[in-house]
């Protein structure tokens, strides 16, 4: 019977959730050591894509190839923005315990341009771990084309600030979300940003619904890169 089907739309929604949590937890762990977070983000969008552009293998061994390809490449990239990241919060920090009390507008200035900073540098991660997970391309062209597509999907970008801050946000509300957040806390919205993020690839591939392409899909695509996918 249809309702006992794998192709059933319920057990089709319990596979993906599932799946979810045991990409969460890999990337917790191969996190774990800190410095290895970048090629676990990028692992983890390299499964990512391709189950949102319908091009899915094994979880587990796509992720681990990709942690290993991409280790490098994405690591150079990752420790420098983690330490932009750790200054940015440990100025905010200060700013909490009243370093700039009696500072006026300059303090609403400080706290915006910080937050400001820190949003861009996520929506950077994301594209950035993302290009490196799709593409075969130098780390300059990758960091180069991240900086290029953050600004000109503008409207995305910002959808992806959202999705990034509201764990963190369920989070503050309540305790009770801290178990989300091990479970879904980071493949969770980044499933989201993948959708995102596939159809910005999609359409810069030159690939539409219908499988056409638009007459100058070739350059645009040999700026990103080769698909490895």
């Amino acid at each position: 019977m249809y309702i006992f089907s794998m192709d059933n739309p319920f057990f089709r929604f319990v596979g993906r959730c599932v799946d979810l949590v045991w990409i969460n937890i890999l990337t917790l762990v191969c996190a774990i050591p800190v410095f290895t977070a970048g090629a676990a983000l990028t692992a983890m969008y390299r499964v990512l894509l391709n189950i949102t552009l319908k091009q899915e293998s094994g979880i587990t061994k796509e992720f681990f190839r990709a942690f290993k390809e991409n280790f490098k490449s994405a690591t150079r990239v990752f420790l420098p923005v983690l330490l932009a990241f750790l200054i940015l919060f440990s100025n905010a920090y200060m700013i909490r315990q009243g370093v700039l009390d009696g500072w006026g507008d300059l303090y609403i200035v400080v706290c915006v341009s910080i937050g400001i900073i820190a949003g861009l540098l996520a929506i950077f991660l994301q594209y950035y771990t993302s290009l490196l997970a799709r593409y075969d391309a130098s780390v300059k062209q990758t960091i180069q084309n991240a900086i290029r597509l953050m600004f000109a999907c503008f409207p995305q970008s910002l959808c992806m600030v959202i999705i990034l801050i509201s764990p963190i946000a369920l989070m503050l509300l309540s305790n009770y979300f801290m178990g989300f957040w091990f479970l879904y806390g980071i493949s969770f919205p980044a499933y989201f940003i993948a959708m995102i993020l596939g159809k910005i690839y999609t359409r810069v591939e030159g690939r539409d619904s219908e499988g056409t392409e638009p007459e100058n899909a070739a350059e645009e695509e040999n700026e990103l890169g080769s698909d490895e996918s």
